[in-house]
């Protein structure tokens, strides 16, 4: 899955229109599929909203309550800086915001995460 990422990521960065072929959907499955993810959480691709690019991350605390700890932005960040691909598109001026969607007590609360626009170095 990682090297089919990885083409289709290269593909949409070389392309003119790459705004318009941004793939969340792809790079989701990719969180999902191949990196370590928390236990109850579940990373989706929401859609576009101006220039950010928005995607959603359910997270069952009451289920896994130890989770609560770690952040869905950091989660995010290691998505997009982790793989060299997403890097550069993070480096050539992507912005991407994780929203949360956070199930406590049996009640479902959705919050609106920050903006990640750059990566470490």
């Amino acid at each position: 899955m990682k090297k089919y990422l990885v083409a289709c990521l290269l593909a949409a960065a070389t392309t003119p229109a790459f705004a318009e072929t941004f793939s969340g959907p792809l790079i989701a499955a990719f969180y999902m599929e191949t990196m370590s993810t928390p236990k109850g959480w579940e990373l989706s691709y929401k859609g576009k909203e101006g220039p950010v690019q928005v995607f959603t991350m359910r997270r069952d605390l009451d289920a896994y309550p130890q989770t609560a700890i770690m952040s869905p932005i950091d989660q995010m960040r290691r998505v997009m800086c982790g793989d060299d691909t997403l890097k550069d598109m993070m480096k050539n001026g992507l912005k991407v915001r994780v929203d949360a969607k956070d199930k406590k007590d049996g009640k479902v609360k959705t919050v609106k995460g920050p903006i990640l626009s750059s990566c470490p170095n």
